[in-house]
């Protein structure tokens, strides 16, 4: 029988072992003894129990040992369920034994059930206790980093924030300053160009006598002269505007738009700086402005005269005096504002009217403006003019009578030799002299109606070439904001999908530790009980 129960320990790791000592009802005819039999079989089953099969404590031993009489137990059994028996009469002690045999069944029941509870569930709830161990370090893993990496996506969230409003402050404060800086330059080339041709204008006597090629008065030459000095006198006002005003307004565009470049490119995020370095780069070639003179049209209503005419001729030294002194007798009387009534100011005695010389004290009397002396001139020196023979007539006359023949001889003399000396030197030389003078006149007029004009095409051009500049540039800065908020919006999105992650992590761990939680009271309540 050892070696039965040795055969059992060695095949399972924890038997369930009991022993039972039948046919205990025999002791009855041996009362003296009782106790000291029960109590020898009793340790050599604990020994035997503990010490050599090793499958329970001593403690637990004195629960596993009896001492039943089988038969008795089925008499009783047989007695309960009320069927016939052929030996009623049972030994002395018989309650007892049977009562120990119902506390082995009932042992043996619960060591039974708890064997399968531990065979059956144990293994299943350390199992699920790993799982739930893994899980919730697993989640512990995914909430710490989906924490991380929240955490991280809002401190970029904030730094993109923080990017944005600063671009959008700077661009709106650059923005201002370079368009004040744009209607400044604007203002400053306008006034350039338009000081700069004023004073072409005044030159352009000496360029038109740069222009130097055969003369002759007949039409079709003069009209083919008169295209070509159009064509130079355009070609040369251009050239010397460029030459004087390219380069400087040159600078000043270059010195803009660098700085335009320059503080939008600081404005620019870091990582977009290397991209947009070679787009926001200024253009290479310098600025020229373009002047378009278009002399065809301004002098298309030029019209010579090239008729000869006496330099010291009556009507023309009359004409000289005229546009000399024509003002000079309104410009010596200023208008009289209040008039003295006839009644309280005295007659002027005959002496001091005799005295006053000159128009002023006689326009003093007579009461006329300037405005009325002026046009009274004007009448006068018309009647001399048209009637200049009869007064040279009268003159003749009157030196003649003065002077004496001799006298007005040799005048009249070297009068008709400087005629006849003019007359001959009247040559195809003179006469182009005299047409670059005529059209120097006229050129120069007309080109004093195109100052402003010419002067505001070229501030336009200059606010248009800075203009396209700055909008390239803020179009360029509007890529980055674009892509500076596609950005925010993914982060945005990454930091609700982690906050959701995060949330759905830690009630899985949680429920993980619940379950966790749970096993370790089944343990507790089933199967470390003993």
């Amino acid at each position: 029988e050892k070696n039965f129960f040795h055969k059992v320990s060695t095949k399972i790791s924890q038997p369930n072992i009991f022993i039972l000592n039948n046919r205990w009802d025999a002791s009855a005819s041996e009362p003296e003894y009782l106790d000291q039999v029960r109590t020898q079989h009793a340790n050599r089953c604990v020994d035997f129990l503990s010490r050599e099969l090793r499958v329970c404590s001593p403690k637990e031993a004195e629960e596993r040992i009896f001492f039943i009489s089988a038969k008795e137990a089925l008499l009783t059994r047989m007695r309960e369920r009320e069927k016939p028996v052929s030996s009623p009469i049972l030994a002395e002690g018989h309650q007892v034994r049977y009562f120990e045999f119902v506390d082995f069944e009932r042992k043996f029941e619960e060591c039974i059930s708890k064997s399968a509870v531990r065979t059956k569930f144990a293994q299943h709830s350390r199992r699920g206790k790993n799982i739930a161990a893994e899980v919730m370090a697993a989640l512990e893993v995914v909430y710490n980093t989906a924490t991380d990496q929240k955490a991280a996506k809002v401190e970029k969230q904030r730094v993109l924030h923080e990017q944005l409003s600063a671009i959008e402050d700077q661009l709106t404060t650059i923005t201002r300053q370079m368009k004040d800086k744009i209607n400044r330059m604007v203002e400053s080339v306008e006034h350039k160009v338009s000081l700069t041709l004023s004073q072409e204008i005044r030159r352009l006597s000496a360029l038109v006598d740069e222009y130097d090629t055969p003369f002759r008065t007949d039409r079709a030459h003069l009209d083919q002269y008169k295209r070509a000095l159009h064509r130079h006198v355009e070609s040369g006002l251009g050239s010397r505007l460029k030459k004087r005003l390219s380069a400087d307004i040159g600078n000043e565009m270059d010195q803009a738009q660098k700085e335009m470049a320059e503080r939008m490119y600081n404005i620019l995020p870091i990582h977009k700086r290397a991209a947009a370095a070679s787009y926001i780069i200024p253009h290479q070639q310098p600025f020229e402005v373009l002047y378009r003179l278009n002399c065809d049209n301004l002098c298309a209503d030029f019209t010579e005269d090239l008729s000869f005419r006496f330099s010291y001729g009556i009507t023309a030294l009359i004409q000289r005096f005229q546009g000399k002194n024509s003002n000079k007798i309104a410009l010596k009387n200023p208008p009289q504002y209040t008039q003295i009534p006839p009644s309280i100011s005295s007659a002027p005695s005959s002496m001091e009217v005799a005295r006053s010389n000159g128009p002023a004290s006689l326009a003093s009397h007579v009461g006329l403006s300037a405005e009325e002396w002026g046009l009274v001139s004007k009448f006068a020196l018309g009647a001399l003019t048209s009637q200049g023979t009869m007064g040279g007539l009268l003159l003749s006359g009157l030196l003649l009578k003065t002077v004496g023949w001799r006298v007005v001889a040799v005048t009249g003399c070297l009068y008709a030799a400087l005629y006849v000396y003019e007359r001959m030197t009247w040559t195809a030389r003179a006469q182009q002299r005299v047409f670059k003078q005529q059209y120097v006149a006229h050129a120069s007029k007309k080109l004093r109606l195109i100052v402003d004009l010419t002067s505001a095409n070229c501030s336009h051009q200059v606010q248009q070439e800075l203009s396209t500049m700055f909008a390239r540039l803020c179009r360029l800065i509007d890529e980055a904001t674009t892509e500076m908020d596609t950005e925010l919006s993914e982060v945005k999105e990454a930091i609700k999908m982690l906050d959701t992650a995060s949330t759905s992590a830690k009630k899985l761990r949680n429920k993980a530790n619940y379950l966790s939680h749970e096993l370790e009271l089944f343990d507790d309540a089933f199967l470390k009980h003993n």
